[in-house]
């Protein structure tokens, strides 16, 4: 692919690979659908090593943890006065339907001292989000929302592809690596 763009294989249409929040999320019908894996990513701006390490535990708790990316850190999108955050991504094995692991995901970050607010740039405890549900194939799910962060955000991107490079955007077939890939050539180093 080239200039940061994928063509859609379905719709014809020009999937962009672009930082920002302004994002859409790709929705279909979330059913009852178990994948055989969910790709999540932890992040936290406060006290980040204590609150990724007890949101670990509690995943642990409740179901087959079995994948982990190293831990990268990285400034907070759109918060430039905000402390870094610290991402990693790790993969369930045999998850729950997305509304069940949703509900469970949102108890573990409010035992950890998560504090929604207006604000989408507050620092945080710890946040937990669902990037995708994949099968045995490693092939992403239309029957669970993906998260646009794991195509646009280098801090989704990067370290998901540690874990599931192979992993493929229904609609392109791009991989999770080679959007990782786009995403590293188009951060400026100055």
């Amino acid at each position: 692919d080239q200039g940061g763009q994928g063509q859609d294989r379905k719709a014809g249409s020009i999937t962009s690979f672009t930082f920002g929040r302004d994002r859409d999320l790709e929705r279909t019908p979330v059913t009852d659908v178990r994948p055989a894996y969910a790709l999540l990513l932890l992040g936290s701006n406060i006290d980040p090593e204590r609150n990724i390490e007890a949101a670990k535990v509690q995943l642990r708790a409740c179901t087959d943890l079995m994948s982990l990316s190293p831990i990268y850190q990285t400034p907070a999108v759109s918060a430039p006065e905000t402390a870094d955050y610290h991402n990693q991504a790790v993969i369930l094995r045999d998850p729950l339907t997305f509304e069940e692991l949703r509900s469970q995901l949102k108890r573990i970050e409010t035992a950890l001292g998560r504090v929604r607010s207006i604000d989408s740039n507050a620092p945080r405890t710890i946040d937990i989000d669902i990037l995708a549900g994949a099968d045995d194939s490693l092939e992403m799910i239309l029957e669970w929302p993906i998260d646009p962060a794991l195509s646009t955000l280098h801090h989704a991107a990067i370290p998901s592809s540690t874990i599931a490079s192979t992993w493929r955007f229904p609609s392109s077939l791009v991989s999770v690596s080679a959007v990782s890939q786009q995403l590293l050539s188009l951060i400026h180093i100055t």
